[in-house]
């Protein structure tokens, strides 16, 4: 259980209290019946979640101007569906065997892996919030594709604590998000692999404007930054759900950096090489990533602040979804 400290506010342990309840309704519960009582509840979610579904909307007209208005709703509604499934997965990982555990992956492309960490500078995985990401730090040792794991913060200190404790159950080193640069560098130099999630949004203080579906959107250069200095190769890789319980673990081709001399123009370049090695893995399955994060806040591309939507196109938005006016519409 995460420790109790002073700075804990009253939200914070009342929302830890209806954490640990709902791992305890998970965990009691028949595999079938789990993920059902998930899939409703996150159709709940999708109707009476008002805010969260506009910036979910908002980033998939972003994201496929092409598509009907219907289409991107649909990969919307299928997206609540599997973060809850993934929840689900990460609560019931940690009650099943290793053995079982990793049953239940299929590994493609392990020889990328194996030829990048040959290189001797370490390894720099890449990986977009896709599937249920969470069970790489689970899984990942087991599968020899064993990775310090870098975590943003949590605003809620209890539940960050224990979902530390539950990332690294099986092995996994998790490493802060912040100041983290020179410990990665460290791992990288013993020959280690680092896995860094870097497809959503960075303050601009520290990010760089830098190409992700169509437009700019401020992301963190410090893959590429680590990528240039270290002389690490950078692999895309990424989890994706194949069914309730049967998941692919995909190890991707070493990315191609520019290496000019600049350093700047450098960590523009491999940036957007970056950005773009993400958008495709999210392309070819975008009901599995995180669309209700907002993603594209302050991109010098867009007219308009994307996540700011008039009152008729909140109420037209909620009708789409099912009828849910949101709070304050007539």
């Amino acid at each position: 259980m995460a420790r109790r400290g002073s700075s804990a506010s009253l939200r914070d342990r009342i929302e830890y209290v209806g954490y640990r309840a709902g791992l305890s309704l998970l965990s009691s519960l028949p595999a079938p019946l789990t993920y059902g009582v998930a899939a409703a509840a996150a159709r709940l979610a999708f109707r009476v979640d008002a805010g969260r579904r506009g910036i979910a909307l908002a980033n998939l007209r972003i994201a496929f101007p092409e598509l009907a208005e219907p289409a991107r709703a649909e990969i919307a509604r299928r997206s609540y569906t599997h973060f809850a499934h993934h929840a689900v997965d990460v609560v019931r990982a940690l009650r099943i065997g290793e053995s079982e555990l990793v049953a239940r992956f299929d590994l493609v492309g392990r020889e990328h892996f194996d030829a990048a960490r040959a290189r001797g500078r370490g390894v720099i995985a890449l990986l977009p919030h896709l599937g249920s990401f969470e069970l790489l730090a689970l899984v990942g040792p087991a599968l020899g594709v064993d990775a310090c794991v870098v975590t943003r913060p949590l605003s809620n200190r209890l539940i960050h604590a224990e979902l530390l404790a539950r990332r690294g159950a099986r092995g996994a080193q998790i490493l802060a998000h912040r100041n983290v640069a020179p410990g990665l560098l460290r791992a990288l130099r013993r020959g280690e692999t680092v896995a860094i999630l870097n497809d959503q949004y960075t303050r601009r203080s520290k990010g760089i404007f830098s190409p992700f579906f169509g437009v700019r959107a401020s992301t963190s250069p410090g893959p590429a930054l680590l990528a240039l200095r270290s002389g690490a190769p950078v692999l895309p890789l990424h989890l994706v759900r194949l069914s309730r319980e049967r998941h692919r673990l995909v190890c991707g081709a070493a990315l191609e950096l520019p290496r000019r001399g600049d350093l700047r123009a450098d960590v523009e370049a491999a940036t957007a090489r970056l950005n773009a090695a993400l958008e495709a893995l999210i392309r070819a399955q975008p009901e599995q990533w995180i669309w209700g994060h907002r993603r594209f806040r302050h991109s010098p591309d867009l007219p308009q602040e994307p996540y700011r939507r008039p009152r008729a196109v909140r109420r037209s938005e909620a009708l789409r979804a099912g009828g849910v006016r949101p709070s304050g519409a007539p």
